[in-house]
């Protein structure tokens, strides 16, 4: 069955699958979704205290390059340079780098297709939850269109970076290592649920966010957390933010 299907799909669809899941193709158009967020960062404010505002895994991220000394926003982008340099190499080296700029097209729409199944799937799990939940932590109406967009964003680009491409990968190296008697698909489920409880739970010790913590809240963004994980694994870290960013569009707009 599996030789079928392989043989009816087109060798474009395949090529651009199999080069689109790179971490070099990732980290590549998700530094487009970067330079837009960062452009529009001076938008992002708590209009009400005039404090600026900032997406909780973004402030994470940047404490933990701070307490290496990277205290400057310039030294940001050179530790995003230094990992796109490395993830070029490592394309060169597994002969990926045949990447066609029709691709980045393609993933924006691939991550739109996501975003809606995302939100469907979303919904029906939700449905018997009496919950109103927004992605990113709770986004108050009382700001701007532009500041949610750019929180929007920043979800989509941080929380892909910081729970998905730093964290999953990172439990799936340990697991690589640790529990080598185990099959692949066992070593990948146990990080994608790992991961998912802890991208959960990480939006409730935001202190932006007045949501109280309950089963069907934690639950209903644990799910989510495995649908972005998976889709991270099979389409990669590109794809992944691309959809997670979509999602959280989405929910802005029908707010």
């Amino acid at each position: 069955m599996a030789f079928a299907i392989s043989n009816i799909v087109p060798e474009a669809v395949k090529t651009y699958h199999k080069y689109s899941r790179s971490p070099f193709f990732g980290l590549l158009i998700v530094l487009v979704l970067l330079i837009i967020y960062e452009a529009s960062s001076a938008m992002i404010y708590y209009e009400a205290a005039g404090v600026i505002k900032k997406n909780s895994a973004e402030v994470m991220i940047k404490r933990v390059f701070w307490f290496f000394g990277f205290r400057y926003n310039f030294l940001n982008w050179l530790v995003y340079a230094a990992l796109l340099v490395w993830s070029y190499l490592l394309a060169r080296k597994q002969q990926m780098l045949a990447i066609q700029p029709v691709y980045y097209p393609y993933a924006i729409f691939e991550s739109l297709t996501y975003a809606l199944i995302l939100g469907s799937m979303v919904n029906l799990m939700s449905r018997g939850f009496v919950i109103n939940i927004k992605f990113l932590g709770q986004v108050s109406n009382e700001w701007s269109i532009a500041t949610q967009m750019a929180l929007a964003l920043g979800a989509g680009i941080y929380e892909e970076l910081l729970f998905r491409f730093f964290l999953l990968s990172a439990l799936l190296f340990v697991f690589q290592h640790t529990l080598v008697n185990t099959k692949p698909i066992v070593r990948q489920i146990l990080a994608l649920v790992i991961s998912a409880a802890l991208f959960s739970a990480y939006h409730f010790l935001d202190t932006g966010s007045r949501e109280v913590m309950t089963v069907s809240a934690f639950f209903f963004r644990f799910y989510a957390g495995l649908i972005l994980g998976v889709i991270f694994l099979w389409r990669g870290l590109g794809v992944a933010a691309y959809t997670h960013a979509f999602y959280d569009l989405f929910l802005v707009f029908q707010s």
